[in-house]
């Protein structure tokens, strides 16, 4: 699972890089991310029974995602403001914060600091100066999204949301089950009316979201018992090893499958819950996978600031290839998420267990 993550993240950042079909895209890289997020709490919640309060659930897992994202932010802020001087395409910060109304910088001020609310935010616009909701926020006076520090962040902001409710009904099995339905219904029924074709809604609103976070969860309690039972323990690390391989496999072949789009798709998300458990115990019994996997989180925050900067010295340089830049994105992005793994991610870890074993 480990390697697994650490490829989708890739994904998203070769998307964002230009490289669009490249491994399985960067949309369905994140729509996996929920399924594999959905899998990972709902074996915490269950299995490991380390929470007595729900509030410690919830400071263990912002500790997990604020540091690192709060870093970052803080050099992107720096970066945009360095290169203002230069070229800010990517970053046009600034301009939003002069011509935006109180309401909008207020909010984005706080979502940019906290990381709640991002998710809203493409559900903004900016209407004769007022801040309102929008179906369609391509009639903004002002995109709201450019503002936000790490635009990726917004998918943070959606698990923070799985994270505040799930507690609540992940042990509830008929509740748990008859959420993913209802979302599924939705997700459909947007789908039907064509809205699912606008990207907000169908990759950004935390209704129709939430099937896949819920997907996994189902994926834990109901597919990874049935191995449990049906496989012995002789062949249960062979299945394993086979099962991650060809979730590899397919996440990097996707796009060159010769099946219709939808089809596809389809197929993808019946496959990956079913696999997901045993690509679980294949991360379990190897070190190796599971230090790979803890790249996957800051390669997925790091990437775009990344790809700023080196857009910044590229034309500097007056450099355009499109495929250097690319490699670049992909090489300085990899050493980024080293260092914060090394120097923030691992003294957060050992604060984590420490604050676990008090509890």
């Amino acid at each position: 699972m480990g390697s697994l993550r650490f490829i989708l993240a890739l994904a998203v950042l070769l998307s964002h890089a230009g490289s669009t079909y490249v491994l399985i895209g960067g949309r369905l890289a994140v729509h996996l991310f929920y399924v594999i997020s959905g899998f990972l709490i709902s074996y915490i919640l269950i299995e490991k029974k380390a929470y007595s309060k729900i509030s410690n659930f919830y400071i263990n897992r912002y500790l997990r995602l604020y540091p690192i994202y709060f870093v970052v932010a803080i050099l992107t802020l720096l970066a945009i403001t360095l290169g203002s001087f230069g070229v800010i395409e990517k970053y046009p910060y600034f301009e939003f914060t002069k011509n935006a109304p109180f309401s909008a910088n207020l909010l984005l001020i706080f979502s940019n600091i906290t990381l709640f609310f991002q998710d809203l935010v493409m559900f903004l616009s900016v209407v004769n100066n007022h801040l309102v909701f929008s179906a369609d926020i391509s009639k903004s006076e002002i995109n709201m999204w450019q503002a936000l520090l790490l635009p990726q962040a917004w998918t943070l902001s959606l698990e923070l949301n799985f994270y505040l409710i799930t507690p609540f009904f992940l042990s509830k099995r008929k509740i748990l089950i008859s959420l993913f339905l209802l979302s599924l219904a939705l997700r459909i029924y947007l789908y039907s009316i064509g809205l699912e074709k606008n990207e907000y809604w169908s990759n950004r609103f935390f209704p129709t979201e939430l099937c896949f976070f819920l997907l996994g969860s189902l994926s834990h309690q109901i597919i990874l018992p049935i191995y449990y039972k049906i496989l012995s323990k002789k062949y249960l690390d062979k299945y394993a090893y086979l099962a991650t391989y060809a979730l590899i496999l397919i996440v990097i072949i996707f796009w060159d499958i010769p099946i219709q789009q939808e089809v596809k798709t389809i197929l993808l998300f019946c496959l990956f819950p079913m696999l997901l458990p045993l690509a679980f115990l294949f991360q379990s019994k190897r070190g190796w996978d599971r230090i790979i996997g803890e790249l996957s989180y800051p390669l997925y925050i790091c990437h775009i600031l990344v790809i700023y900067i080196i857009e910044i010295i590229f034309y500097k340089l007056d450099i355009e290839s499109k495929i250097l830049k690319i490699n670049a994105a992909v090489i300085f992005s990899i050493c980024f998420s080293i260092i914060l793994n090394i120097y923030i991610n691992n003294p957060i870890e050992l604060l984590r267990n420490r604050y676990k074993k008090i509890l």
